[in-house]
């Protein structure tokens, strides 16, 4: 009989060392499979590089799923860690080596377990750190086929050992971005009147921008307006006659969204207006709103308040693609706290580490919210 507490670390350590991008984890997925059949499961591939695997209760009854992410980030790891990264330029640092060992660790669990009714399915998702996300590919592929519920958890480095993070309603935040491209006049730099500036017109728009969160929305609205490039020019005496913008926008609801993405496209066509000049804007919807599911969230605070402190966090602006799965099933996305003891990082830092108490943690808060979905409680 395997010992699940102390399998989570080195799982989480083997892994942590064989980091691999988005739709790339090969090594990751033949470590996952050869795991799983070593535990007595028939993991079977799906969508390219992930990994599914059932594991059946004595007796019948419905079905919940867990989801761990699988890829790394594109960074050199920078921390003196003896299981550090064995490849260059790439890092699990955003704790997804942490959520495959938990979903192995609860596997075998489970499998030694079997007295529950139903079955649960633990899937690994590849590239969610990559839009549009694995999450799609996944669920196209079946992962959700007879289904009654699905968890996820996600690491939280900045939150203490022994808190979860769970709230009903948005608990993560529509990820979007958009690119500006602006057509003036160029010139030479000492006849500025015979130019249209794309390089002023395009600071004028940043500055523009940001009137949207503070001067157009209701102040109780969520959202995020950042600008994160400008290109423009080709040398210090010429004045450029294009500029591209590109940004970010989050957003908790479709109707925040909306306002905002008619907000862009004002101020971009307006502002260059002023100067004689065109904007035209590209927006791209990222993952949307991670909306946890109320009945769930109520069931697993149930489930595991007597082992941790539920806090009941604001939502975080972060994006994720797990919400696609609660667009397709009832289900809830928690945070575990993780923050080691010494000083922390924040997540895809190039020297992020995790608590790896937090580990057998969430080993637990998977299981006793598995088991009171499947045993009514």
């Amino acid at each position: 009989m395997t010992n699940w507490n102390e399998d989570v670390i080195t799982y989480r350590r083997e892994l942590h060392q064989i980091p691999e991008l988005a739709f790339h984890e090969n090594e990751t997925s033949q470590f996952l499979s050869d795991t799983l059949h070593h535990l007595g499961l028939n993991p079977v591939r799906i969508a390219g590089t992930g990994v599914m695997a059932d594991i059946a209760g004595n007796r019948p009854g419905p079905c919940i799923a867990v989801r761990a992410d699988m890829d790394g980030l594109p960074l050199d790891e920078d921390t003196d860690l003896p299981f550090r990264s064995r490849n260059p330029g790439v890092m699990h640092a955003c704790g997804h080596d942490g959520h495959m060992a938990i979903a192995l660790a609860l596997a075998s669990r489970l499998q030694q377990y079997r007295d529950f009714p139903g079955k649960v399915r633990v899937f690994f998702q590849p590239a969610e750190e990559k839009p549009p996300g694995g999450a799609p590919k996944m669920i196209a592929a079946g992962c959700l086929e007879g289904v009654d519920e699905v968890l996820g958890l996600h690491l939280w480095a900045g939150d203490p050992l022994g808190t979860l993070g769970i709230r009903s309603g948005p608990l993560m935040a529509n990820a979007d971005q958009f690119t500006i491209r602006i057509r003036g006049k160029g010139g030479h730099g000492s006849e500025p009147a015979d130019t249209k500036d794309a390089v002023l017109i395009a600071a004028m728009i940043v500055m523009n921008l940001q009137t949207i969160v503070s001067r157009r929305l209701n102040a109780f609205d969520q959202a995020i307006v950042s600008c994160g490039t400008i290109h423009a020019g080709a040398t210090f005496n010429i004045i450029a006659e294009t500029a591209e913008i590109t940004g970010t926008v989050r957003t908790l609801s479709k109707t925040i969204q909306n306002r905002i993405i008619h907000e862009i496209e004002h101020i971009a066509r307006t502002t260059a207006q002023l100067y004689d000049a065109e904007a035209t804007v590209n927006y791209q919807y990222g993952y949307p709103a991670v909306i946890n599911h109320e009945a769930s969230v109520n069931r697993i605070e149930k489930a595991v308040g007597s082992a941790v402190e539920v806090v009941h966090p604001d939502p975080a602006m972060g994006g994720e693609d797990f919400a696609y799965y609660l667009q397709e099933r009832p289900g809830a996305f928690f945070f575990l706290g993780c923050r080691p003891e010494e000083k922390g990082f924040p997540h895809h830092s190039p020297h992020f580490q995790i608590n790896e108490e937090a580990l057998p943690l969430g080993v637990d808060m998977l299981f006793q919210s598995a088991m009171s979905f499947l045993e009514g409680r």
